[in-house]
């Protein structure tokens, strides 16, 4: 009985032991936009980045010069210098890109995901309607050369034609 007593008694106090090393870990931890700190760091939002979440995602979209290329398969490339991200003026993680398909697509509606590293890297394409088809994807943002590479689908007249658009 005392052995199982002191058993007990380890347990509770390897797990209060734990359970308080968690919560030290985030008392110096300040995270923002209703983000919770979690064994030392914040996990931003959709929308948002960085250590403490304060940093919006959207930002580093808007300073691309706005070319685009597309290639599609089964039709000619797209050229374009008519392409355009900006902000929905909604949500901090909707962007409105304008003027793909070589700027038959007048404007798609995208959402930023924040990826595993915090970084709002990740643009997703619900599919709608763009330019007398439907559209949807996804892209990558590439730090290194300042460029968003999406593979995009374009249904148009029955044909779905897959598309990979690099906007720099």
């Amino acid at each position: 009985m005392i052995k199982e007593m002191a058993k007990i008694f380890l347990v509770a106090a390897l797990l209060i032991t734990i359970s308080s090393c968690d919560r030290q870990s985030c008392n110096d931890v300040v995270c923002a936009n209703g983000t919770n700190c979690y064994q030392g760091n914040c996990y931003c939002p959709d929308g948002y980045e960085g250590t403490d979440c304060l940093t919006r995602s959207a930002d580093k979209y808007y300073n691309l010069n706005n070319f685009a290329s597309e290639n599609c398969n089964g039709a000619p490339p797209f050229n374009t210098n008519l392409v355009s991200i900006t902000s929905s003026g909604g949500n901090a993680n909707e962007l409105i890109i304008t003027g793909l398909m070589g700027g038959y697509c007048s404007s798609v509606t995208a959402f930023i995901r924040t990826d595993t590293n915090n970084e709002g890297n990740i643009i997703e394409i619900n599919e709608q309607s763009c330019g007398g088809s439907s559209v949807y994807g996804q892209g990558t943002y590439d730090k290194a050369n300042r460029r968003v590479t999406f593979q995009l689908y374009y249904n148009f007249s029955g044909q779905t034609y897959q598309c990979s658009t690099i906007v720099q």
